[in-house]
């Protein structure tokens, strides 16, 4: 499969040097060059691309506010950001990007950014064949929709699967795997075996035992939640923690 990718970036012979290294990788197709955000937005409006490599200082309009708008579009493409100033990666991380990599780019640092690129696009077309906005959970016997943004985390307890809104809680017949294959990459991250939360609803994150951290979830019992020893570089990339 082919990955549609633009770049996008004010200094034209950075966009030159990405396009250089991803031309390198079979799997690449460069769609567009721009080194003006608004001209690459009017773009996006028309045509669909799968991944971008997007400068963070950019006149008229910077990176973190094109990336925010690109959430209005029907099928949002993955963002990386390039940025020479490391400072900005906590900022980046509000957005929804998925990772950033240091100016000057190495083939290093490339090669390791769309190996995840790569992974998190083959599970977002897994879920793109599954889409749904809402599923069915169970309370007191009966069926009730769910919308998804309404979860603030889903977990197991003695082998049944309990999904945690702000104030109330459901059962599910579906497994904690089979939820998450249902819910957005983007914004739901299995933090543990037991445990499948959605970013937005993180209060707040606490160091905790072993250089992992404990979540204190956005519900009304505020539950902390541990996040596995494996999981802990993966959180601290999606959400911005040094």
């Amino acid at each position: 499969m082919r990955v549609k990718t633009i770049i996008v970036d004010d200094e034209l012979p950075i966009c030159d040097e990405i396009e250089y290294l991803l031309k390198r990788e079979r799997d690449i197709e460069i769609a567009a060059k721009f080194t003006n955000a608004l001209e690459a937005m009017s773009y996006l409006m028309k045509n669909a691309c799968d991944l971008i490599f997007l400068d963070i200082q950019m006149p008229g309009m910077s990176g973190l506010d094109f990336a925010q708008k690109l959430t209005s579009l029907q099928r949002p493409p993955l963002i990386v950001f390039c940025t020479a100033f490391p400072e900005h990666a906590l900022a980046a991380f509000e957005t929804p990007a998925i990772g950033y990599i240091t100016k000057p780019i190495t083939e290093t640092s490339l090669k390791k950014v769309l190996e995840k690129a790569r992974a998190i696009g083959e599970r977002i077309n897994v879920r793109q064949k599954l889409a749904v906005s809402r599923f069915c959970v169970t309370k007191n016997g009966k069926y009730i929709p769910l919308d998804l943004p309404e979860i603030v985390f889903v977990y197991v307890k003695d082998k049944e699967v309990y999904i945690r809104t702000k104030g109330e809680e459901y059962t599910s017949s579906l497994t904690i795997q089979e939820i998450e294959n249902l819910l957005p990459e983007q914004s739901f991250l299995r933090v543990h075996r037991q445990y499948l939360v959605n970013l937005d609803k993180i209060g707040e994150i606490v160091p905790w035992f072993h250089g992992s951290y404990l979540l204190r979830m956005e519900d009304i019992q505020t539950t902390e939640i541990p996040v596995s020893r494996n999981k802990t570089k993966e959180l601290k990339c999606r959400v911005g923690l040094p």
